[in-house]
């Protein structure tokens, strides 16, 4: 009887450590994916990131924002076709560890430069010295939540989201992102 309420209470305590380490993984991985950025690891960045899944995310608003942007006038077909034929190679340059790292770093999720304002124009670069890299003025702060089982993500301070889909018992990929509204 005594040794059934052991080996009970061990189940209990290893299923209770399963579960509780499988729900704090998702904020594992956002750790481990803001290291590799902090790092300018692009194999680290790369290991949390699903490219396949994450270029569909991006044609697919892409793609959509610019059918809902054409309207209905003679020119749409033939701007729409524009768009398809030129939205591969540019969501391939966009979506590559840079720019998954260039989001992630500075809180926003954007198709283009993340790490320029919109209000500030671009400086001419110098000839005398070699761009550097500017850190962000402050750590950006995310609003992780689970979307079932096999979803969370995560919102930036633009209003965007990143979705990472579970890859195993403890492990995520991010898989999409979710563009701002405006």
């Amino acid at each position: 009887m005594n040794r059934t309420r052991i080996l009970a209470a061990g189940a209990g305590g290893t299923l209770l450590v399963v579960a509780a380490t499988s729900f704090a993984s998702p904020w594992w991985t956002l750790n481990r994916l803001r290291a590799a950025v902090e790092r300018h690891d692009a194999e680290g960045v790369s290991a949390q990131v699903d490219f396949p899944a994450l270029r569909d995310s991006v044609k697919s608003q892409l793609l959509g924002s610019i059918a809902r942007d054409a309207g209905t006038n003679a020119f749409a077909a033939i701007g729409q076709a524009f768009a398809r034929a030129v939205a591969d190679p540019l969501v391939d340059a966009i979506v590559s560890p840079a720019g998954v790292a260039a989001m992630v770093e500075h809180g926003k999720v954007s198709i283009g430069n993340p790490t320029r304002d919109a209000a500030t124009p671009a400086a001419e670069p110098s000839r005398d010295k070699p761009p550097q890299h500017k850190p962000p003025q402050h750590k950006p702060h995310y609003a992780l939540h689970y979307r079932g089982w096999r979803h969370f993500a995560v919102t930036a301070e633009d209003g965007g989201s990143f979705v990472f889909r579970r890859d195993g018992l403890w492990s995520w990929k991010l898989a999409g992102i979710e563009l701002p509204r405006n």
